[in-house]
């Protein structure tokens, strides 16, 4: 009896230690995508991961940050429906092409930038967790309108046995098109760092993700920017005041989409290229 009770203690004891050791690597391995190996963490770094954890726990948005909010999805929203007044009242197959690509890039893609920066009155209370997720829900359902114009406009040129991205128009939205799936990529990567670390440090990812959709994002509003200026706006009732509308409240619009997630992308490039903290 004696000899089974030092059995059954001695299998609890192992399988105690089994599962303290499990834990152990398990917290360093989370660790280790921030810290270095011996353990120590810098000022730089710390500020970093201070400024992710705090982005839940900001308090209520300001009455200016409320107008700023349904000023910005105003300037998104009113030229959107213009371009779809447009491409409805004059439909032909062709239609689809500005309307897939004003309702991915006006509508979708930049609520996905400005519900990640917390700015948006609806998802001021979703952890940044929920927040990114949303982002890339309305980044695939952008891209993917996106890709269905692209491809519309692919076919009319073939129909009509017109020349391929023979325009400035075209050829922007082709680099656009190509350097916005680039940037998604990086994006389920810094989505999913565990896969790269630690041959690549995370935050290397998100500062590049967070710089490359930037850019995108600019290069979009001016791609549809530029669509206002080709044959299709004037034979589908457009006017020269419509455009120039058009071109304003996107420009201010992605002005101030972009403001916080600029400024703060600058933050974060000095403190991950900066020079190394004193104190590391």
């Amino acid at each position: 009896m004696e000899r089974a009770y030092l059995r059954l203690t001695s299998a609890y004891a192992i399988e105690k230690s089994a599962c303290v050791a499990a834990a152990r690597t398990k917290a360093a391995t989370s660790n280790r995508l921030f810290f270095g190996p011996d353990g120590h963490v810098s000022k730089r770094y710390h500020r970093f991961l201070l400024d992710m954890s705090n982005e839940s726990n900001k308090g209520p948005p300001s009455a200016i940050t409320f107008g700023f909010s349904i000023l910005t999805h105003f300037l998104l929203v009113a030229p959107v429906i213009y371009i779809l007044v447009l491409a409805f009242g004059n439909y032909i197959f062709f239609s689809w092409h500005p309307i897939c690509m004003s309702v991915g890039v006006g509508l979708l893609i930049t609520e996905a930038v400005f519900s990640v920066s917390g700015e948006a009155y609806i998802a001021w209370k979703l952890p940044r967790r929920n927040r990114v997720t949303i982002h890339w829900i309305l980044h695939t359902i952008g891209l993917t309108l996106i890709g269905i114009g692209f491809i519309i406009i692919i076919v009319n040129k073939v129909n009509y046995n017109r020349s391929h991205f023979a325009t400035p128009h075209s050829q922007l939205g082709l680099t656009t098109i190509i350097l916005s799936f680039l940037t998604a990529t990086f994006g389920v990567l810094a989505n999913n760092t565990v896969w790269i670390y630690p041959r690549i440090r995370p935050v290397i990812i998100k500062v590049a993700h967070a710089c490359g959709g930037i850019s995108v994002t600019i290069l979009l509003l001016a791609t549809l920017i530029t669509g206002t200026y080709t044959h299709w706006w004037f034979n589908s009732g457009g006017t020269s005041t419509g455009r120039d509308l058009t071109f304003a409240s996107l420009f201010f619009a992605g002005f101030f989409i972009l403001l916080k997630p600029i400024l703060g992308t600058i933050s974060r490039c000095r403190v991950v290229f900066g020079p190394p903290s004193s104190d590391s």
